[in-house]
């Protein structure tokens, strides 16, 4: 598959963009698929070719091609260093790299390395460095879907209820309900009959 033929770069990195945010994992080879596309062949090319530009667009979706190769310490400290000394430190993006790239490698962190982020952390931002994995699109779809199927919670079996019986599920169905777009995103994981019945509660 000739990924240039049919996307351009800025799809490629909205692409990338989605898998990130959703909690995929992501990997740097030409086996990984994302959304029926070849995601790990755009990856491998960008990082065969070298293009200093398109790279640093990467590596601010929270990509970092040397996760994939090199020591995750000598990442972690290479991530402090830029961090600490950045002007005008983005939050969001620091997160999403931190999120991506550091957190799934924490066991392999020394615990000294992880103090030393956690202080210049929480010097840049005034806040605490959580290191609890944060929940993703797909956790929240899977939750989604045991309660539907949840006969003791939900036994009129139903997609959408009320705010006591959803508890924090409720607020982030509500505003796919609400919003036809971010349904639209996640569309792609159910199934046929699952789809009818959501269409018929208004989603």
């Amino acid at each position: 598959m000739k990924y240039k033929s049919r996307l351009s770069e800025n799809e490629w990195l909205e692409l990338l963009k989605n898998a990130v945010n959703e909690g995929v994992e992501i990997q740097v080879n030409h086996r990984f698929k994302y959304k029926n596309t070849n995601l790990g062949t755009f990856l491998t090319s960008a990082k065969k070719k070298n293009k200093p530009e398109l790279i640093q667009k990467i590596e601010d979706l929270g990509i970092n091609f040397k996760r994939h190769s090199n020591n995750p310490e000598d990442f972690l400290e290479k991530f402090i260093f830029q961090l600490s000394t950045d002007e005008k430190p983005n939050k969001q993006n620091y997160m999403t790299r931190f999120n991506s790239s550091v957190l799934p490698r924490k066991d392999l962190l020394k615990k000294q390395t992880i103090k030393k982020l956690n202080r210049v952390w929480k010097k840049e931002f005034g806040d605490i460095r959580k290191w609890e994995k944060p929940e993703t699109s797909i956790d929240k779809i899977r939750r989604w879907k045991e309660f539907r199927y949840d006969e003791k919670r939900n036994p009129n079996r139903k997609w959408f209820d009320y705010k006591t019986n959803m508890g924090k599920l409720y607020s982030w169905v509500y505003s796919r309900k609400r919003d036809k777009q971010k349904m639209s995103l996640i569309l792609e994981h159910f199934n046929k009959k699952e789809l009818a019945e959501l269409k018929k509660e208004g989603f």
